[in-house]
């Protein structure tokens, strides 16, 4: 294994041959295996198959929710969704402009349309150009990735939400961080990737990322029973358990890597992959 290997997994879609683009009002918004194209039509949901590509029929917002909500429950009577979340995402080009409609977040990655999140580490300085990470255990009762390592602060954006009041919500409900406290957060960038994560999904995800230094004396707790419990680790403990071990969850890779690269613990000194790291994050 490698910190290169965490990263391409999540840049896998190299079977671009199987999907097709998705329009929404003249806007192009996912990419759908040609599978579930093929279940959409013969169900008679209201799409069009042109030119290789498929159109909603509908244009107004409460009819689209509409024909996404009937989706969603096509694909889990198909099984083919395992779980409904009961969170709704906001289906947009570019965060921030008017929504086309929302959509259960289960669907998103069946219909390969963009998905928001904000992910947040908080770290402390321990001595002269030292720092340790808080790092999270998610709980065992997580359907999704339980006991594995995560970032200080994740989750996705919700319908109607922004990337600030998402950060807020967030660190409260898994740290227990304040909106006060959240003003020292700084906003550095984001990640984006491509994953073939199941066999008809896609997911394209975009993570706005926030790092924020904290005083020893907060301590992270968290409030929603999602995180069993925290702890502070070292940038290098962290690094090789990245590189050498799939104690973290998938996408935690590319933003420590995103990290430690500003801060200056990976470098072209110590990772040999340094250059092409760099060009993927």
């Amino acid at each position: 294994m490698s910190l290169l290997l965490k990263i391409n997994e999540l840049n896998n879609f190299i079977d671009k041959e199987n999907f097709i683009n998705l329009y929404c009002k003249n806007y192009q918004i996912g990419l759908v295996h040609k599978k579930i194209v093929k279940l959409l039509l013969e169900n008679k949901l209201p799409f069009i198959l042109k030119n290789n590509s498929l159109f909603f029929k509908e244009e107004k917002k409460k009819h689209l929710n509409i024909t996404v909500k009937n989706i969603c429950e096509l694909l889990a009577e198909k099984k083919i969704i395992s779980r409904v979340t009961g969170e709704n995402f906001p289906c947009v080009s570019v965060l921030g402009q008017k929504e086309l409609f929302i959509i259960e977040r289960a669907l998103v990655e069946y219909l390969g349309i963009k998905g928001f999140g904000v992910h947040l580490i908080a770290y402390v300085k321990t001595g002269k150009n030292k720092i340790k990470v808080w790092v999270p255990l998610r709980a065992a009762n997580k359907k999704v990735e339980p006991n594995k390592l995560d970032n200080t602060v994740a989750g996705g954006i919700s319908a109607g939400e922004t990337v600030y009041q998402a950060l807020i919500r967030e660190s409260f409900e898994e740290a227990s961080l304040k909106k006060n406290i959240l003003n020292k957060a700084l906003q550095v960038g984001t990640i984006t990737y491509a994953w073939r994560n199941k066999k008809f999904s896609l997911r394209r995800d975009t993570l706005f990322l926030f790092d924020l230094e904290l005083p020893t004396n907060i301590i992270p707790v968290n409030n929603d029973g999602e995180v069993s419990k925290f702890k502070l680790y070292s940038c290098n403990k962290v690094i090789e358990k990245i590189n050498f071990t799939n104690d973290f969850k998938k996408n935690c890779a590319l933003v420590l890597a995103s990290f430690f690269i500003r801060k200056g613990l990976i470098n072209s000194k110590n990772e040999r992959n340094y250059e092409e790291i760099c060009s993927l994050l």
